[in-house]
């Protein structure tokens, strides 16, 4: 739509017998719509609940076991993530940008959530990490313009977190923030090549 050019790596990273939880970096409104289109599963999305409010795109979201979660309500943010647990038990892969809102400032990541993996702990799924690079250089790097660009998203190996001793679990988003950032910055590198 946007006449980006999408250059997707480790896509054989994605396991495609189970469902995961999809974490990775947010900078752009197109992160949603360029991830949908590559996983191998159904997938809900958690949201903030201020979506819910957007004709159409509230449906639709919901219609994809799409969650929405209220940032100010601890109690509500819990029965929240409860529920992601149970549609991974369920069978569906679930994604969640741990950075709890967009990225504003490219090249760094916001410190991630823990609460956020408390999906992949409880269900027992497999971490699926993945790095977006240069999608705000779609639309909100130019605000209200749309420009094509070149975008790259790149699924990292998965990470089980049932091979980790307990004190890593207990800083889970650190470690697989560290991952990512490595691999943004590799990413960052070849594409300035």
């Amino acid at each position: 739509l946007t006449g980006s050019k999408i250059t997707v790596k480790g896509l054989e990273n994605v396991p495609e017998d189970q469902p995961v939880l999809y974490v990775g970096n947010h900078r752009s409104f197109f992160d949603i719509v360029i991830s949908m289109i590559y996983v191998k599963r159904v997938t809900g999305y958690v949201s903030k609940k201020e979506n819910k409010k957007i004709p159409f795109l509230a449906q639709w979201m919901q219609n994809l076991n799409c969650l929405f979660l209220d940032r100010e309500d601890i109690k509500q943010g819990l029965n929240t993530i409860l529920k992601a647990i149970e549609l991974v038990k369920d069978g569906y892969s679930i994604c969640i940008f741990p950075e709890g809102t967009r990225n504003k400032e490219n090249d760094t990541f916001l410190p991630f959530h823990e609460g956020s993996f408390k999906i992949a702990q409880k269900s027992g799924c497999l971490i699926q990490p993945f790095i977006f690079h240069n999608t705000a250089a779609i639309f909100e790097d130019h605000f209200p313009r749309i420009k094509k660009t070149r975008v790259v998203l790149e699924y990292l190996p998965p990470i089980d977190m049932k091979t980790m001793d307990k004190e890593e679990t207990k800083h889970i988003g650190a470690t697989v923030q560290k991952v990512m950032e490595e691999a943004y910055a590799k990413i960052k590198e070849e594409a300035a090549q």
